[in-house]
């Protein structure tokens, strides 16, 4: 007998599944946001922002933080132990935030002025982050981690920066704290390309050229897509995402396009395959194991259902995994749990579907 979680995934991929380009293989891609970028410095941090009385109940800022070479290592371990039919291991869609804040140029400047690090100099300031570069490019060398462009910060700069220069107690306590939390919601600041006024979409685009040289300079080959931090982006972007190379825009099934107001969006519907007018082509997520944002769940029945839709409708199973599932430098059981998921359904797909391929988004250009 299916159970709930089981019908709830099937039922809700199916709507996504329903429309787009059909596929005549079984292709897995995971596709994992936020490597690079900043969250809770350290456990010492995090107790100072509990002692603050900070709400981190449901928030990232509870368990996520930069990678560490610990859990890269533990995250390899698990993909090298399986092969598809053509002795692919599976490969996470590493999607890269290039730069973090400099911290101490942002307040030597008493607010007013942003400047910011690559992320290669944050791992520096980090406890055990000294040779996590080299494990990426162990990942790299290895086909199991495949770069991507996710942006240059995971940062609205300019929400930032006015509530810092304003004063705001908890965003100014955070700070000084090396974290860009605002104390309330996830969400105040790491809309990196939401607008206020809709001539930002200009400095997005500034932002965007050089987040993308950055990449290139840093692992060495252009990033071919692209997922906008918290899916929202104008569309006014997209032109100049092609100029540069990017040919994917990966996303969920609705694009949040900025209004202007704070939170409140604009939803835009895109299908698998579907392409825009400057020949890009958008592949929209059908499947997601994120169990660090729902510990209660049954995370590996829901999203063998959602893989079970996709491959029903000759769709490529896309699988929403954000870092923080992966992230121990923390709390070691984070880490723990998720790579115990992960590694759960690696076994359950191959077992079901043994003539699945492994894929990084980049190569879904070989299909579309």
């Amino acid at each position: 007998m299916l159970n709930t979680n089981y019908l709830r995934g099937f039922i809700g991929a199916t709507k996504t599944n329903l429309k787009g380009k059909s596929i005549p293989h079984k292709l897995v891609i995971f596709e994992s946001d936020d490597w690079g970028a900043i969250r809770t410095p350290s456990l010492e941090t995090l107790k100072e922002f509990e002692k603050k009385g900070l709400d981190l109940a449901n928030s990232v800022y509870k368990y996520d933080s930069l990678e560490s070479e610990d859990d890269l290592n533990a995250l390899f371990e698990v993909l090298l132990k399986y092969k598809d039919i053509e002795g692919n291991s599976p490969v996470f869609t590493a999607n890269v935030i290039m730069a973090n804040p400099d911290f101490e140029k942002i307040e030597q400047s008493n607010f007013m002025s942003y400047f910011h690090e690559s992320f290669l100099e944050t791992y520096k300031s980090y406890a055990k982050h000294a040779k996590s570069f080299e494990g990426i490019k162990y990942g790299i060398e290895k086909g199991i981690f495949m770069p991507q462009f996710h942006g240059r910060e995971h940062l609205n700069i300019n929400r930032w920066l006015k509530a810092l220069s304003e004063g705001n107690e908890n965003a100014l306590f955070c700070f000084r704290h090396r974290a860009t939390y605002s104390g309330h919601s996830d969400y105040s600041f790491m809309e990196a390309f939401d607008w206020d006024e809709p001539e930002q979409v200009e400095q997005h685009n500034q932002i965007i050229n050089e987040g993308l040289k950055m990449f290139m300079d840093v692992f060495g080959f252009p990033s071919k897509s692209f997922i906008a931090p918290c899916y929202n982006w104008d569309p006014k972007i997209e032109e100049n995402l092609g100029k540069n190379g990017i040919q994917i825009i990966q996303g969920i099934r609705s694009q949040m396009a900025p209004t202007g107001q704070f939170e409140r969006y604009n939803p835009i519907r895109h299908y698998f395959g579907e392409v825009n007018k400057f020949g890009t082509h958008y592949s929209i997520r059908n499947a997601y194991l994120e169990p660090s944002q729902i510990l209660n769940k049954d995370w590996l029945n829901s999203c063998m259902a959602q893989i079970r839709s996709a491959f029903l409708f000759n769709k490529p199973a896309v699988i929403s995994t954000h870092r923080i599932n992966y992230i121990g430098y923390i709390n070691e059981n984070n880490r723990k749990a998720g790579l115990k998921v992960l590694d759960e359904l690696l076994k359950q797909i191959l077992k079901q579907w043994p003539e699945v391929r492994f894929i990084s988004t980049d190569k879904l250009l070989n299909y579309l």
